[in-house]
């Protein structure tokens, strides 16, 4: 259900909330900058682009929302603290483009992957910014999921901040420096787009898990799906 966005924007400006967040890996972080902005899956798939598998794919068509950008009004990464599960390249925008009348916003109550087919539209979006408002602390913030509905086009890098890049510290197939070999694909993407390339950090953790998850707790497989870019693919992984 769309809402309005200049009262979405007074409302997060209200609740000190400046920033909207989005994270993925970093060959689909790679596809959003060569492309300038970020994409809805569906598009991604359409025009043949290339981005990483999600585990909630056939759900998110199932459910409508294959064509959706979606964004948080938190970082999870620091929230939990561990590291953000869709992956650890961050895109940190300006909650300003609220206020571009071209974007239609819906909220869910709760993340996608938890609904199903009895599940009724009233339990997945919120119906009005007054109905957030009003139930603002009865949702946990990381299950108001914010979403761009179907905007057939990338988006939202006018008003980019940051592209925050985790460092795992793990080295994989004894040579293979993941903090190198994603930092390399962001810098070669960025190649011709110099002000984004001034936006790429490093972020340095405290008092965080997602080191020690990403060394104890994730295959090599997946640290291959979220750090290494496509065109590492010619290199013999093993």
């Amino acid at each position: 259900m769309e809402i309005d966005s200049l009262a979405l924007f007074e409302l997060l400006r209200e609740k000190g909330i400046m920033y909207f967040y989005h994270s993925n890996t970093v060959a689909t972080a790679v596809t959003f900058i060569e492309e300038g902005g970020l994409l809805a899956r569906g598009y991604v798939e359409k025009e043949d682009l290339l981005q990483t598998k999600q585990g909630s794919d056939e759900d998110d068509k199932d459910f409508d929302v294959w064509d959706d950008i979606f964004i948080d009004v938190v970082d999870l990464h620091g929230h939990f603290p561990r590291q953000n599960l869709y992956g650890p390249v961050l895109f940190k925008f300006n909650t300003e483009f609220l206020l571009n009348d071209d974007l239609d916003i819906w909220v869910t109550k709760n993340n996608p992957i938890y609904w199903n087919s009895k599940t009724k539209k009233r339990d997945k979006y919120f119906s009005s910014v007054k109905e957030l408002e009003e139930s603002w602390d009865d949702f946990p913030i990381q299950q108001k999921m914010f979403t761009v509905r179907k905007s057939g086009k990338p988006i939202l890098f006018e008003y980019l901040e940051k592209i925050i890049l985790d460092n795992p510290k793990v080295i994989i197939h004894d040579d293979i420096s993941l903090r190198k070999e994603a930092m390399r694909a962001l810098k070669k993407a960025t190649r011709h787009f110099p002000e984004l390339r001034k936006k790429i950090m490093m972020r340095e953790c405290s008092n965080c898990f997602c080191q020690s998850n990403y060394l104890d707790q994730v295959s090599v497989a997946d640290l291959e799906r979220l750090f290494l870019p496509s065109w590492h693919a010619d290199f013999n992984l093993g």
